[in-house]
């Protein structure tokens, strides 16, 4: 059996989801930003 997948897959996850996280965190976007470039983005390509 390849124990080795079994021990290296979750900390790979983990080490993935943390830096996605803390790039995240960096943006610190509100929902309310979001919401707006979206808006924009709709305006610009679809009307």
């Amino acid at each position: 059996m390849n124990y080795e997948i079994i021990i290296f897959t979750p900390i790979i996850a983990v080490l993935i989801g943390s830096i996605v996280f803390t790039i995240l965190k960096k943006r610190k976007r509100s929902a309310k930003s979001i919401y707006k470039l979206i808006d924009d983005l709709e305006k610009k390509y679809i009307y």
